[in-house]
């Protein structure tokens, strides 16, 4: 098919849309989220909300991280509602110095998100002043956890 321009005559591109190219198409789009995504958010639960299992978490966390070649673009989600946010009370620092600085470096390099519940704070008299400012809080933990495990977060 030739194109009269100009009284030149031009060479028309005519493109076919085929079913091979309408299935690669269709393949690309559905599968590069899988390819170039990062891996799944994931949250980590305590069972015995123990400063010592949050040490354990920690160290996992570490772990994980240091195994990557690069830094997590999404932070593993900690919700914390029972005793072990003791260990981040301002107060009780001298006694969980290593873990909460742990926490603080992990935080810093996108390893984890640490949550506080504030039901729980408002049970323990504990203030938002008392706690470190990398700590978040949430009003509620249990249900914080709920939401992250819908919204697609894969336990840790």
């Amino acid at each position: 098919m030739w194109l009269l321009t100009r009284k030149l005559l031009q060479p028309a591109v005519v493109v076919h849309r085929s079913l091979f190219s309408r299935l690669t198409l269709l393949a690309c789009l559905v599968f590069s989220p899988h390819v170039w995504a990062e891996p799944n958010a994931h949250l980590a639960q305590l069972h015995a909300h123990t400063p010592e299992e949050l040490a354990s978490i920690l160290d996992q966390a570490e772990t994980w991280a240091n195994g990557r070649s690069e830094y997590p673009a999404q932070p593993i989600a900690i919700v914390l509602h029972g005793n072990e946010a003791n260990a981040f009370v301002k107060q009780n620092y001298a006694m969980y110095r290593a873990l909460v600085d742990k926490a603080a470096r992990l935080d810093a390099f996108n390893v984890v998100d640490i949550k506080i519940c504030e039901t729980w704070m408002g049970m323990n008299q504990v203030r938002r002043e008392q706690l470190p400012p990398f700590i978040d809080t949430v009003p509620f933990g249990p249900g914080e956890e709920k939401r992250l495990l819908k919204a697609g977060y894969q336990k840790f």
